[in-house]
């Protein structure tokens, strides 16, 4: 009994802090969400087509362009996210204008390359709204 009233207050929640984003910050939730599916799903197409031109990914030690990543850390950042259970903490979205910055942290838990994983991410995602469109136009995660 108390898991499924955990989980209908998780569900009241998630539907709560939902129905309080403006269409725009929906919009870009969104974007970052079809970003995030496009990595597990391995498909740079639908990725790149996310990511503004001038995209610079900050990653580790690394600073990557839109090429750059997708022919490299992309498929390994799938097979990783792919991998894990992955938790939203909190996701903050401000908008100025055209732009707009969102600082998340997601809690990761599971087991990848026989290693057990249990790590809190961080991301900050910048956004660019071109021709009605949010592109991500850079990104450092850690």
């Amino acid at each position: 009994m108390k898991k499924i009233l955990s989980l209908s207050f998780l569900l009241l929640i998630s539907t709560v802090l939902t129905l309080a984003q403006t269409p725009e910050e929906l919009e870009i939730s969104k974007t970052l969400s079809e970003f995030e599916t496009a990595i597990v799903e391995n498909n740079s197409k639908a990725a790149s087509e996310l990511l503004h031109d001038d995209v610079i990914i900050l990653e580790g030690s690394n600073s990557e362009t839109k090429e750059q990543y997708l022919s490299h850390h992309f498929h390994s950042d799938g097979k990783f996210i792919g991998a894990m259970n992955r938790e939203l903490i909190s996701e903050r979205i401000t908008i100025e204008g055209n732009v707009a910055w969102v600082s998340s942290q997601t809690k990761m838990t599971g087991v990848y390359n026989e290693r057990e994983i249990d790590r809190t991410s961080l991301e900050l995602a910048v956004l660019k709204k071109e021709n009605g469109d949010w592109k991500i136009i850079a990104l450092h995660w850690s």
